[in-house]
């Protein structure tokens, strides 16, 4: 694998993204960025309901505006560096997609997108969101609408990627996948 290598691991609300990005930072030694954490720690609190108005909404883009150039901030910087990052967010919109994109190629390296999925009936999605709830995550996602009103907003990745199938009783085979993918194993 060529260094300075950016892996994404992108999808919607409770698909586990930071669980396989996780995962694979402990097998690739890769330092791990979830926008979740640091990123959106730069931004102002999300609101209890950020799709209550129109106001609401438009205070939630620009507060993810920030977090992402935050993010995107972190992977040009470890990338100038010599650093190898696995980052974990959404990417539910072209425009971010583009901005990594910039970052990545001003930093100098290249980029490998995986787009985490998960068979999401109403019930999986319940118990997703419920467990993520009771370990405290800071995601925007806390009710079945919210991950609904995400899903229709959701523009899909427009990067060559690979889809795995994120289920959390096989996320040993997920991480396995991602690694022949990266090229790190």
């Amino acid at each position: 694998m060529k260094p300075k290598t950016v892996v994404v691991v992108a999808g919607l609300p409770t698909s586990g993204k930071s669980t396989l990005a996780r995962a694979l930072a402990e097998k690739t030694g890769f330092h791990f960025i979830d926008i979740d954490a640091g990123p959106a720690s730069c931004a102002c609190s999300q609101e209890q309901n950020p799709f209550r108005s129109d106001e609401a909404r438009a205070r939630e883009r620009a507060r993810m505006t920030v977090a992402y150039t935050v993010l995107h901030a972190a992977v040009e910087a470890n990338l100038r560096q010599g650093f190898s990052v696995i980052i974990a967010a959404t990417y539910s919109r072209h425009t971010n997609q583009d901005f990594l994109q910039s970052a990545v190629e001003r930093g100098g390296g290249t980029m490998k997108v995986i787009w985490c999925q998960y068979n999401d009936t109403p019930e999986e999605i319940g118990r997703r969101i419920k467990d993520r709830l009771t370990r405290g995550s800071v995601g925007g996602c806390k009710s079945l609408s919210d991950y609904l009103d995400d899903k229709a907003r959701y523009m899909g990745i427009k990067f060559p990627h690979i889809v795995i199938m994120n289920n959390e009783s096989e996320l040993d085979k997920a991480v396995q996948q991602a690694l022949s993918y990266i090229g790190t194993n």
